[in-house]
Formats: structure tokens, sequence, C-alpha cells
């Protein structure tokens, strides 16, 4: 195929253009490669592409990749030849990606069929540039009580989210949710020539949302539950260390100028978070490796000694948890309501039951709404499609 990147090999796509793009960046997943795939081409909104780009995983992923693609022509696989990190891999799937809109998902997540028919309807009829939804964790290492990503705001109607809270939830010491995690559906057009830092291997998301919003896009934000988003020991969303900090830091010190003071605010708290959380791995890095002589002066500092104990009370409590006792939600789970309306209450809470639920091997409830009904599946490992 004629401009294809050196070492990558694409497969040719069908003619019609589809109304939305999937970037699927892919390494090492072959575990959960077929399911999140499926979840992808089970969705109601029937015109879309699904790219998936594998960054030279060395297992089974493109041949899986392929064997699905030969069965469905709406499937484009990228096979990396070397391994360049997750940022590039999306840009190369960005880059041969031809629908009006652009959705991410993980190669080891779960949609539900409706997701993308409901999230672009509701980007525009809210003229919206980019809309996510909830995330509701689950896998190994999820809470065993459920939780989802928005939970805390008990959000019961959609909402706009501005830059100045959107990078605010950067910050370590902010109450907000760590908004970077979502997974927008993006207008192909706003998105424009704007691709990930390829110099970060955590948050590059957020980067990149963010510098679509300080360009004065519109973020809808929706409380549907309809992202199952999947936590294992493989995952690398949470592993910090000195090079990656050092790219957070370099990168949000290379946003765009911010004229708004709250933006600025903003700013400034984040620099100081991602400072300090580069003073702490240093401190990590030297006790790991017995350097005494660099870790000493760090250790009579009050905030790092605050960040040693944080890290021990949060390990030991994730070693200490067990699942709660069995039991159905409280309240009626609610129905969802029409694509960008407001739900009857808060879904978070009952997609949080839900989702600990189907970890303890519970029934669900008769009567369940088919949006928990889906969720129960899918948290429980089994396929929406």
């Amino acid at each position: 195929m004629s401009g294809t990147p050196s070492g990558q090999n694409v497969l040719t796509p069908s003619l019609s253009p589809p109304v939305v793009s999937v970037v699927m960046a892919n390494f090492r997943g072959a575990e959960h490669l077929a399911a999140a795939m499926a979840s992808v081409l089970a969705q109601s909104e029937r015109r879309l592409e699904l790219i998936l780009a594998d960054d030279a995983s060395g297992d089974d992923s493109v041949a899986i990749a392929r064997r699905i693609a030969a069965t469905d022509d709406r499937v484009r696989v990228i096979a990396s030849s070397r391994n360049a990190g997750p940022a590039a891999t999306r840009n190369l799937a960005l880059d041969a990606a031809r629908g009006d809109w652009i959705a991410v998902v993980d190669s080891d997540d779960l949609i539900h069929p409706e997701r993308l028919e409901r999230l672009i309807a509701a980007a525009q009829a809210a003229d919206a540039d980019l809309v996510a939804d909830d995330l509701v964790y689950f896998g190994a290492v999820a809470e065993p009580q459920g939780r989802t990503l928005l939970q805390s705001l008990a959000l019961a109607a959609p909402m706009m989210l501005g830059a100045a809270s959107y990078l605010r939830s950067n910050d370590g010491n902010s109450s907000l949710p760590s908004y970077g995690y979502l997974k927008p559906v993006i207008r192909r057009s706003v998105l424009a020539d704007l691709r990930y830092d390829v110099g970060l291997r955590i948050g590059e998301d957020h980067d990149l949302v963010l510098r679509m919003l300080i360009g004065g896009a519109r973020l809808l934000v929706l409380p549907d539950p309809l992202y199952a988003y999947r936590r294992h020991e493989g995952s690398i969303s949470h592993r910090l260390s000195i090079a990656t900090v050092e790219a957070m830091l370099e990168a949000h010190r290379a946003l765009p100028p911010m004229t708004d003071p709250d933006m600025q605010a903003a700013a400034k708290a984040v620099d100081r978070h991602l400072r300090l959380a580069l003073r702490y791995e240093r401190l990590v890095a030297d006790i790991k490796a017995g350097h005494w002589k660099g870790a000493l002066p760090r250790l009579v500092d009050p905030a790092m000694i605050a960040r040693l104990v944080e890290s021990l009370r949060d390990r030991r409590r994730r070693t200490a948890e067990t699942p709660a006792a069995s039991a159905t939600p409280a309240d009626p789970l609610p129905h969802m309501p029409q694509a960008g309306e407001s739900w009857s209450r808060p879904p978070a809470t009952g997609a949080a039951r839900v989702a600990a639920m189907a970890t303890r091997g519970d029934d669900l409830p008769e009567g369940a709404p088919s949006w928990a009904e889906w969720l129960f599946k899918a948290t429980r490992g089994v396929s929406s499609a």
C-alpha cells in the first residue's frame, strides 16, 4: 500500500467513509483483544471502522486481529515492526482514520453496544466537539466493592467540562476525578493535525484532550456508565517512574499559552504537583538502589515523608481489601434515558454495585435494566457480542 510507514502492514479499507473511526492501540493484549474488538463491531452504529494498531507485540495479537478482519471489512490492521509506545501507536491509527468522529477504545476494555451511537447523538445535540461517558472499573486489580471514575460527582445530568477543571484534575491535591482517564469521542475536524505526544508513556490522553480544550473545544460529559475499564497487572497507566514524570512535566510546560486566570492557577498547581512527584520518584529510586547519600536529605522533607506514608497505607489497604458481603443494590437501578438526557438518579452508584456483584459471583436482580445486564456480563468477563 503506497504511503504506508516503513515497518507497518495495513489492510486495505472499505470504500465508503465511516461515521466513526475507532482507534485501538495494542501491546501484548492477545488475552482480551478479541473481546474488545467484538464489543466495537457489535455497535448499533454500524457505519464505523476499527483501526487496530499493534505496537510490535510479539504475541498472538496481530494474528487474532487479522482473523477478525478477514470476517469484517470494517477492521483495519496496522502492525508495527518495532515498539514505539502507546502514543506513537495511536498516532498511526489517527493518521489512517477517515471517520467524522474518532473514538479511543483500549484493547482490553469493553463498550456497551449503543455507546458510540448515543455519544455522537448527544454531542451533536449539544454542539460539543468531544463527548465522554463514565468508566466502570473491573478486573484483577479493581476495587472489590466496585467503583466508577465519575462516582464522586453524583452526576445525573450531562455537563460541559471546561479546560480549567480538566487541567486541575491532574493536580494530586484536587478532589476532582482524574478526567484524563476519560475515553472521549472526538470530532475529527477539531482534532485536525493534533496528535499524541510521543514522549509520553503515561498521561498522553490527558495531554491531547487538554490541548484541544485550551484551543476552545467543548467537552460534554455524560453520566452513562457504558465503558467497562479493565484494570490488571499488565496495565501501565498507573506506573510512574522518574522518566515518565519528567516527560509529563515537560509536556505540561509545553502547553499552549493560557490567558484565563482559572486556567493559569490550575496550571501552576499541576506544575507544583508534578515537581513534587518527580522528587518522590527520585527518592524511591535512591532507596531501591541503596543510594542513601541522595535519599537521606529528602527523607527529612515532610512532603516526602507524607508521600511515603500514604504509599504504604495504600499498599496495605489494597492487600487487606476483601469483597463486601453479598447484597443487591439498595435502590432500584435507573433506566437509561434517551441519548444526552438526564437520568432519574445518578447511575454511578448502581453501576459500581453491579460490577461488585459480578466480581463476587452474585446474581443480578430480576428486572434489571438492559444497561445493567450488559455491564454485569462485561465485568464478569463475558463479551457483550
